[in-house]
């Protein structure tokens, strides 16, 4: 049997995962539970209410990231 997933649960897969949005990691978690609007990166020390939710873009930022603070 064959069940065909609808185009909006496409779009959405993937999306459970939170992202920084200066390195692109998944090590984010909210600054204070009281104050939900306020995430902090665990890696690179980002405090800021935007969040990415795009694991393609995140993926990208953390190359970039990654290029940028590699040991000499």
């Amino acid at each position: 049997m064959h069940v065909e997933k609808d185009k909006e649960e496409d779009e959405t897969e993937g999306r459970d995962m939170l992202y920084c949005p200066r390195c692109g990691s998944p090590n984010v978690e909210w600054l204070l539970p009281q104050i939900w609007s306020k995430w902090v990166c665990k890696d690179c020390g980002y405090i800021g209410v935007l969040i990415l939710e795009d694991g393609k873009i995140a993926a990208e930022l953390r190359k970039e990231w990654e290029k940028k603070h590699e040991a000499p």
